[in-house]
């Protein structure tokens, strides 16, 4: 048993820590380094362009390098990688933050794209490319700012919240009350979400939009939103409360 675990454990380092031998195909894009299982797409420099565009708007993020991007165009090695890690579901990424390493799925995002019609846009549901690069980037400058202990006991909905809205806040633009109300009003549309991959979107949705009302209505910061009193419970109370209080928008396209 003692031989399985230290194989188990050699395994789990070698691929997380040194995984270029699965990634042969190399290229410098932007300020990142990109490493893919196939040939890197010619138009992956605008992808990585647009990545660091969103990351150098990050509130987290002061200069230092991003961590390497791993793309995997085999969905049977990311399914792998994930299994590997311990996860349960196969999404659009995976950070090893220890490692400075983020694996991203090409199937998971483009057949995100293709189900929603990359829609509603500058969110995870739109399956862009650089919004999964700049969504991982956010997710280990946030290991970076609190620590492996605090972030893994961060709630689920201010992680994959944030992560959400620090990749695509600078895509959106500045945000105003119209676009927000449109967003949950997209949010509250019952018909939009049926079906179970529906139900899944619909919660990462929340959570988007949840962190998106606090940061720019309420005009909380990273560590505002840490903070424990701020619950999901409330912090939908607050939204709710703001939105019956707003004037009626039209529906988003």
């Amino acid at each position: 048993m003692v031989g399985t675990a230290a194989l188990l454990l050699g395994l789990y380092l070698s691929v997380f820590f040194v995984p270029y031998p699965l990634f042969r195909h190399h290229a410098e894009l932007a300020g990142f380094s990109v490493y893919s299982d196939r040939e890197i797409p010619e138009g992956f420099g605008q992808v990585f362009a647009d990545a660091r565009h969103r990351v150098d708007q990050m509130e987290l993020y002061h200069g230092a390098p991003p961590p390497r991007i791993f793309i995997c165009r085999s969905r049977r090695l990311f399914v792998f990688l994930v299994r590997l890690a311990g996860k349960r579901h196969a999404g659009q990424g995976l950070l090893i933050s220890a490692a400075g390493n983020a694996f991203l799925s090409a199937d998971g995002i483009e057949s995100v794209a293709r189900r929603n019609r990359e829609r509603p846009a500058h969110s995870r549901l739109e399956g862009s490319w650089s919004a999964a690069v700049a969504h991982e980037v956010a997710h280990h400058l946030m290991f970076s700012e609190l620590g492996l202990t605090r972030a893994r006991a961060t709630p689920v909905w201010k992680s994959e919240g944030y992560a959400d809205y620090a990749a695509n806040a600078a895509a959106a633009g500045p945000q105003t009350d119209s676009n927000l109300r449109s967003r949950v009003r997209l949010l509250l549309d019952e018909e939009r979400w049926r079906g179970f991959s529906g139900s899944v979107d619909r919660r990462h949705f929340r959570w988007h939009v949840l962190v998106d009302y606090l940061c720019t209505i309420q005009d909380l910061d990273f560590h505002d939103l840490m903070d424990e009193a701020v619950t999901e419970s409330e912090a939908w109370y607050w939204l709710m409360e703001w939105y019956d209080q707003s004037p009626s928008s039209p529906a988003p396209e």
